[in-house]
């Protein structure tokens, strides 16, 4: 899947960066360059993050990396304030 970065706020701008590794199995959640989750993906099932982005505009951040119909697919959903956001940049 690569690396994503999505943008979280409206006046107090920040930047989500979620990056996972197929082969090592891993999933890195930055906020503005700084490291908040880094774990291990090798349960087969959906996993979820929830966080809270900004001060005094704060955001609810869910990341989940789960399952497609598809074999090995994976899907990432990035919700902010419930509402569903798209990656700003996509790659590797």
């Amino acid at each position: 899947m690569g690396k994503s970065t999505f943008e979280v706020g409206e006046r107090e701008k920040h930047s989500l960066t979620v990056d996972t590794d197929r082969v090592m199995k891993t999933i890195r959640i930055e906020v503005d360059g700084q490291k908040v989750i880094d774990e291990s993906l090798f349960s087969p099932g959906a996993k979820k993050f929830a966080l809270d982005v900004g001060s005094p505009e704060a955001h609810k951040v869910e990341v989940e990396f789960g399952m497609t119909r598809w074999a090995f697919g994976r899907k990432l959903t990035v919700l902010v304030d419930g509402k569903p956001v798209q990656s700003s940049t996509a790659g590797k």
